[in-house]
């Protein structure tokens, strides 16, 4: 209940203490600061890289700090949820994976060796299943990875990826939604994902886009997402690991689907851009919460929020 309690209260530090690691994508150790808060109006540094613009919690919260805040806190503090899903997140759910299989369309064909990384409940890898691909998905969240065997009747490793062991080239297809920005070291998973695949195997690799928007600064960071990525540095992590984007527009966005290659696909790709910092620390603006509060901003998020939840709860 503590640490419950310690993760939820506004305006307090995470009960953690991590540690200051460098650059995940470029090893540099310079940073410059982007925002003091999240969106629980707690105490939470995001810096990003001042020669790549890869942004990251600092201090970076250890494995097992991250592992007792999933335990703990994250399914409630993120979704609201206990040990089942809710109907919002199986709706929302189905809806990306229906758009994940539109965008994969070709090589989800009946023999298919198909792996989801990070599966959650299992719609996805459902759908693939359905099509007559083999499937296999990687979910650490037992309630989770439990439903999706129960419900769908899925092949659901239980178990944090780095103590998952699967055939080096044994999969043509894998899947990587949403997952990589919980992750303290995502260039290794995306090196495993690439051990995983054969070659001229597809990856389909999507995080949230992490470019400055609208929203107040500290709306846009939270403890479960350890990294934020803009499109140059997603496209510049998965090709150091060896994929070329055949989505067309993959140099602009933070979804796309790639394409294992025999050699590191870096041709044309700057992995050190300091401009990239400098656009971030001007364009994220660590506004004020108290402004945000008084002068409605909460309450228009929250009434989105709300309408969001109710459509997915009860008008689908």
């Amino acid at each position: 209940m503590l640490s419950f309690l310690q993760n939820n209260l506004p305006f307090f530090g995470y009960p953690y203490k991590g540690s200051h690691i460098p650059c995940n994508l470029c090893q540099s150790e310079r940073t410059v600061v982007i925002c003091s808060t999240d969106r629980r109006w707690k105490n939470l540094v995001t810096v990003a890289c001042a020669d790549c613009g890869l942004m990251r919690t600092d201090p970076m919260p250890t494995d097992p700090e991250l592992a007792q805040y999933y335990a703990s806190s994250y399914r409630f503090d993120y979704q609201l949820a206990g040990s089942k899903p809710p109907k919002f997140h199986l709706v929302r759910s189905a809806r990306d994976a229906n758009m994940r299989a539109k965008a994969l369309q070709p090589f989800l064909v009946a023999g298919a060796r198909v792996l989801d990384f990070g599966c959650g409940t299992g719609e996805f890898l459902k759908l693939a299943k359905d099509k007559g691909c083999n499937v296999t998905g990687i979910e650490p969240g037992e309630d989770y990875a439990k439903f999706a065997r129960e419900t769908y009747g899925l092949n659901v490793i239980n178990s944090p990826w780095q103590q998952v062991n699967l055939p080096a080239g044994g999969m043509d297809v894998i899947s990587c939604n949403q997952v990589l920005e919980h992750l303290r070291d995502p260039m290794a998973a995306i090196a495993a994902i690439n051990r995983w695949l054969k070659m001229d195997g597809v990856f389909y690799a999507s995080v949230p886009d992490m470019r400055p928007s609208k929203k107040p600064s500290f709306e846009r960071f939270h403890f479960a997402h350890v990294y934020g990525f803009i499109p140059e540095t997603f496209d510049a992590a998965l090709r150091l690991n060896g994929f070329e984007p055949i989505t067309a527009d993959a140099a602009q966005t933070t979804t796309a689907v790639y394409r294992k290659v025999s050699e590191t696909a870096l041709a044309g790709v700057q992995i050190r851009d300091p401009n990239r910092a400098r656009y971030l620390q001007d364009n994220f603006v660590d506004g004020s919460v108290a402004a945000y509060i008084f002068g409605g901003g909460y309450l228009k998020s929250a009434q989105r929020r709300f309408s969001k939840w109710y459509r997915d709860t009860f008008k689908v």
